[in-house]
């Protein structure tokens, strides 16, 4: 009889845990001769719209080199103007934040038509989702509310059948 409501209650758990972490920020950058274009988005099709955007040079990385804000595509387009890891931060200021390092290189041309001459080229590395005290404290609040429910349903059993 107890196994079966816990069983139960477990598997919701499981179940609506999946969709919350799935409900993380993606961003991609795509080169556009010397234009950096970075969309944000919750999925490929729900785009991060009005978003704050920060972005800092390699030149100054502790103060802001360039704000806005993304389209409503979640699009915010930066040209850089020297190379190095640019960082850009995207936050839509209710709890979703992805930060992007884009490394800019001189001299070497992401896409040969866009831009003759000296151009530039990015790769980019993603740094976000859930930090490591995050996702620590997250399990052991799963652990501590199976556990708590299993004792809770295996007291109420003891004091049922008294």
């Amino acid at each position: 009889m107890i196994r079966k409501p816990f069983l139960m209650i477990a598997v919701l758990m499981l179940v609506t845990a999946q969709w919350a972490g799935a409900h993380g920020v993606n961003v991609e950058f795509v080169m556009h001769g010397e234009i950096v274009a970075v969309r944000s988005s919750f999925s490929p099709t729900q785009p991060l719209v009005d978003a704050m955007v920060s972005i800092y040079s390699p030149a100054a990385v502790e103060n802001v080199w360039q704000s806005g804000k993304t389209d409503k595509n979640g699009y915010f387009l930066f040209k850089p103007d020297t190379e190095g890891e640019w960082i850009f931060v995207v936050d839509d200021q209710k709890g979703h934040m992805k930060r992007l390092a884009v490394n800019v290189q001189a001299g070497v041309s992401a896409n040969e038509e866009d831009a003759p001459g000296e151009s530039l080229a990015a790769t980019a590395t993603a740094h976000g989702g859930m930090s490591r005290t995050a996702g620590i404290i997250t399990g052991l609040s799963i652990i501590f509310g199976i556990t708590g429910i299993f004792y809770g349903l295996r007291a109420k059993k003891a004091a049922d059948s008294k």
